[in-house]
């Protein structure tokens, strides 16, 4: 792999993809039993529709799945870093721009778990991102709400390329010349139980914007069938670990983020009917 980038022609575009952390969590030897005993305190959550009596019902599952995933990341962590290290051993760093993300992370709580999973908890949708500029030697802490839309504008403006009209994120601070709107609405979507290039029947779909995220999960079984509805409203800035569900505390709120979220499938959805 290091040679072929060593070799290929430039410009390139290269998309990497590190397999761990992923079910069944087997990490490297140098890694194994790194957390069995790292004293971390589980959070007790309140279970919901989508939790699995068989999960919540054995109190060490959850927990010892968890330290496997940890371990897992320890082994991605250093694969990246090798992969870094040969960049800068072959130079390629001094003009290359290198972004780390993932698709999505994984929960250990409320008595679920899986790679997929209809809940959007903080766990599950808040993702690394980290840019590596070529020539900086400094850190910077950029926080912004952003969404993984936003790669793609962001690559173009700092390789000064054109944008194209079909993209819907924004370029990313700093790169951008307009600082970001703090209440921008982001929008996060698990359909994998909806038919393919169809409407939406069956999903969950979260809106984020400002301090608030609202969660709608609708269609699903485990709630009452293909009529059924749930809304959650987390203040997320204030309540990290989603403790405390708004939902009817705030239903002024709930109800202006809800129908704009439902604006928005619908707008979706007019594509596919």
């Amino acid at each position: 792999m290091y040679s072929l980038l060593r070799d290929i022609q430039q410009p390139f575009l290269t998309y990497f993809h590190f397999w761990p952390p992923h079910a069944p969590y087997r990490t490297h030897r140098d890694f194994y039993n790194r957390f069995l005993d790292d004293g971390l305190l589980d959070i007790q959550k309140p279970l919901n529709g989508f939790s699995v009596d068989s999960v919540s019902k054995n109190p060490s599952y959850l927990p010892n799945k968890r330290r496997e995933y940890d371990e897992s990341i320890l082994y991605a962590d250093r694969e990246f870093g090798e992969f870094i290290d040969k960049l800068e051993e072959s130079g390629l760093i001094d003009n290359t721009w290198v972004i780390f993300t993932s698709d999505h992370g994984e929960l250990f709580e409320r008595g679920i778990e899986g790679h997929r999973t209809p809940v959007l908890y903080e766990p599950l949708i808040r993702i690394p991102l980290m840019i590596f500029e070529p020539g900086r030697s400094t850190r910077m802490d950029v926080h912004a709400q952003t969404s993984a839309i936003d790669v793609l504008p962001t690559l173009l403006h700092v390789t000064g390329q054109s944008q194209v009209d079909w993209t819907e994120g924004e370029t990313l601070p700093p790169y951008g010349q307009i600082a970001p709107d703090s209440d921008r609405s982001i929008y996060v979507l698990e359909a994998s139980g909806s038919e393919k290039y169809s409407p939406l029947t069956n999903a969950s779909v979260a809106l984020i914007k400002g301090s608030y995220k609202l969660m709608y999960f609708f269609g699903y079984d485990q709630l009452g069938g293909p009529r059924s509805e749930r809304i959650e409203l987390y203040d997320v800035k204030n309540d990290s670990e989603e403790l405390n569900d708004l939902s009817s505390a705030k239903r002024e709120t709930a109800s202006e983020l809800l129908n704009e979220l439902k604006q928005k499938l619908s707008e979706m959805n007019e594509l596919y009917l």
